[in-house]
């Protein structure tokens, strides 16, 4: 009896591949909040429940949109691999979805494009050069991000965005319990506090600049007017990614649709950041909608431009807590966020 194409079992050194390319996936804060499963030729992507941000993510949203940047990495690796990979989605428990890495047809150029992109993707907390993108870049941007579950929006009002996120910048800069957070999931970069860090923000990559350069708020991000910010959005290229509902599926979608408009932005010279901490304030994700005439409910705000200077990497999990039931040898358990938040 022979095995179906289809059903031959992903050999070590393919989990491997997978497996990086998942690790290398942004995250809220860095938190990697995924590990993988792998049976045969599919592959689980299990969400990490255990590891909340209260104060960032009370409702665990940025958390699965987490999962769906994973995911794409995840599905982008399996096209690239097994040529070919489908997709279910289950309604519940902490598996958010199982990719087939079937056997089909060979990448395109711009899957290829964009699984190259993969190592090189940065979160670019700076502002930008001046130079503008050109609008063949942007267009392939926003292509790259546009599903059918997810509209990208290149907002307009620009002066209410700039007021709004004024406003949630002296809110986070005055909360203690999220400056507590924040603080514990910044990773030193220097010295002793460097050593066998896997995960946080590195603090080289973060910004004393304001909004939206800034793109995570501390204690002393400054505050300018809102006719400053205004002018700082409109030297930057912006996207606005919808869904018309607000479900853990569309979450997924959407931040599987920000990481493909990244790795493609990333694939053409350019870098970006992702802005989702102000949408956690209540009602501000409603007012956003009304003000900006948004198509539906906003789940993340993409910049993107021409680097000014380099980032460094994000430290990384070791594959071994990534895929626990495949890698031997001792490890973190992967569900303990092992911090005091």
């Amino acid at each position: 009896m022979t095995t179906s194409p289809s059903t031959v079992a992903l050999a070590p050194s393919e989990i491997t591949v997978l497996a990086r390319a998942v690790s290398q996936a942004p995250s809220v804060h860095n938190t990697q909040p995924w590990r993988l499963r792998v049976r045969k030729s599919d592959v689980d992507l299990v969400e990490r429940t255990a590891l909340r941000l209260p104060a960032h993510d009370p409702e665990d949203r940025d958390r699965f949109l987490s999962c769906g940047a994973a995911l794409a990495h995840l599905q982008l690796a399996a096209r690239v691999l097994r040529r070919c990979d489908t997709t279910s989605f289950p309604s519940e428990g902490t598996v958010v979805a199982t990719v087939h890495a079937v056997p089909g047809a060979s990448p395109d150029a711009s899957d290829l494009a964009r699984y190259h992109a993969i190592g090189r993707r940065r979160s670019h907390r700076r502002r930008f050069r001046t130079e503008a993108v050109s609008e063949v870049d942007s267009t392939a941007v926003t292509a790259a991000g546009t599903e059918a579950d997810v509209q990208v929006i290149e907002p307009g009002h620009l002066d209410a965005l700039g007021e709004m996120l004024g406003f949630a910048t002296r809110v986070f800069r005055a909360d203690p319990a999220y400056q507590r957070e924040l603080h514990s999931w910044t990773a030193r970069t220097f010295g002793l506090h460097a050593l066998g860090a896997e995960d946080g923000v590195p603090e080289a990559a973060l910004s004393d600049e304001p909004l939206p350069a800034a793109g995570l708020v501390r204690w002393d991000t400054p505050v300018p007017d809102d006719a400053r910010l205004t002018e700082h959005l409109e030297a930057e290229r912006l996207l606005v990614f919808c869904t018309d509902g607000d479900t853990r599926h569309q979450h997924l979608a959407a931040g599987a649709a920000v990481e493909r408009a990244w790795l493609e932005a990333t694939a053409r010279g350019l870098a970006g950041s992702v802005l989702t901490q102000a949408l956690h304030l209540r009602g501000f994700r409603e007012l956003l909608a009304e003000r900006l005439d948004l198509p539906g409910v906003p789940q993340a705000i993409f910049r993107f431009g021409h680097p000014a200077v380099p980032v460094p990497p994000s430290p990384r999990r070791p594959l071994a807590d990534l895929l626990p039931d495949d890698f031997p040898g001792p490890r973190t358990e992967p569900d303990d966020p092992n911090r005091s938040t």
